[in-house]
């Protein structure tokens, strides 16, 4: 017969230590009232004798579960949201709450953020770059759940954490238009994604400011694949471009094989840049110029703003826009007249 190993309690803690139950109590909840010598006496006790609280016991008298959750929505390409969830995660913890990951649509969406409440989360992280809902219908599924959206979000007043895509657009296509490039083509990513639409219309603007008329344009998916297929289209338009805008580094890596294939030397026939500045911008051949999202930054300020949320639930919403830099690498050059190396 198996003999089950018996469990420490919060009263084996408290006669240890010669204190009372509900002194070893403030001590779990990191509460106010015991001296920092019995404090640290319980503290030890409780590392020697393995004692685990009860979890159940602690939500009653906190209110609180010390535990988040990420609801990704109509996500198809991952991309970085691995990394990003892991960025997540080592946020949370830190600060003493475990996250849960949920995966939705849309259309399930509610039932998604229904059982975020049924598992008494203290705040919900949402990833949702496709979703353009508004406020009040958003807030109100949340039922009072404090939530901070990873995405940028502009016009939403909610609480958001995200990069401002108009200005990482700006600053590529401008980059390319100071190199003297003025036939410039784009992969930007599908129109129903939040940043697709802004990498799209600023990169369209931008030129258009410039004088410039905007080259042929070709979504993707963020798809290596997508970049692949989206290059080709461009090619085979017949349209002149020295320079093509990516809407990603994994779609950069697409349309750098096919210009490759089609006989055209990058950056010596067309310069190419991308977006994201993800590890593999730096293994490319040539290596990829390419705007750093300092995504890790961005996971960390997502989760603690939302802990800041859950401290202080009269804390006024506000959306916090992060700023990129252009990291300049060998994929991109200068034209040597305006009609040089243009295709």
């Amino acid at each position: 017969m198996t003999v089950r190993k018996k469990h420490t309690t919060i009263r084996d803690i408290a006669r240890l230590a010669d204190v009372s139950y509900q002194t070893v109590s403030l001590v779990i909840n990191d509460k106010p009232g015991v001296s920092d010598k019995t404090r640290k006496r319980i503290l030890r006790l409780m590392d020697e004798m393995d004692y685990r609280p009860n979890r159940a016991a602690q939500m009653l008298s906190t209110n609180r579960s010390n535990t988040l959750e990420l609801i990704v929505v109509d996500v198809t390409y991952g991309g970085r949201l691995a990394d990003s969830t892991k960025n997540m995660v080592r946020a949370a913890r830190a600060s003493g709450y475990g996250l849960l990951i949920s995966e939705t649509t849309l259309e399930s969406l509610p039932d998604a953020l229904e059982g975020a409440a049924a598992r008494l989360v203290d705040g919900i992280l949402m990833y949702a770059p496709r979703l353009r809902i508004g406020d009040q219908e958003l807030l109100g599924m949340c039922d009072g759940i404090p939530l901070v959206r990873r995405d940028y979000v502009p016009g939403s007043k909610i609480a958001w954490v995200g990069f401002d895509q108009a200005y990482a657009t700006r600053l590529a296509t401008e980059h390319l238009i100071d190199l003297g490039h003025r036939h410039i083509a784009a992969i930007p990513p599908n129109a129903d994604m939040i940043n697709g639409y802004w990498r799209y219309t600023t990169w369209k603007n931008v030129l258009l400011e410039h004088g410039l008329e905007p080259g042929p344009a070709f979504t993707g998916d963020y798809s290596m694949q997508s970049g692949y297929e989206a290059a080709q289209q461009i090619i085979d338009s017949g349209q002149p471009v020295s320079a093509i805008l990516v809407g990603s580094d994994n779609m950069a890596v697409g349309a750098l094989k096919a210009l490759r294939e089609r006989g055209l030397r990058v950056p010596d026939d067309v310069s190419v840049a991308g977006f994201d500045n993800t590890e593999l911008s730096s293994y490319t051949d040539p290596q990829l110029t390419t705007i750093d999202f300092k995504f890790a930054s961005q996971d960390e300020m997502a989760v603690k703003y939302l802990l800041e949320l859950i401290e202080d639930p009269q804390t006024e919403l506000h959306q916090r826009v992060l700023m990129s830099d252009l990291v300049v690498r060998d994929s991109t050059r200068p034209l040597a007249s305006p009609n040089s190396g243009e295709r």
